[in-house]
């Protein structure tokens, strides 16, 4: 809710930066006035997520298809081919 959120001034931010992103982290988002009657909202980033190599991928989407359809393929190979022969539209 918008009138929950903590506020601080320019000042504030200024000053002791690392309260005014301690209660970002804590509250989500902070408001930031200006003298002016400005209003910012500061709201902190989703942490990075980590890279993942191109052989953990395969790996992890071979790990979950196994779990899925088991270790025994889904289609024969002359299933396969009539599927790919019906793709093809022959």
């Amino acid at each position: 809710m918008m009138s929950d959120m903590k506020t601080f001034t320019v000042r504030d931010l200024d000053r002791e930066p690392s309260r005014v992103l301690k209660a970002c982290d804590a509250e989500g988002q902070v408001r930031i006035r200006t003298r002016s009657g400005k209003a910012y909202t500061l709201c902190p980033e989703a942490p990075p997520t980590k890279a993942i190599s191109w052989k953990e991928w395969v790996e992890e989407r071979r790990r979950r298809t196994r779990e899925i359809f088991g270790d025994q393929p889904t289609m024969t190979k002359k299933q396969l081919r009539e599927f790919d022969r019906m793709i093809r539209s022959e």
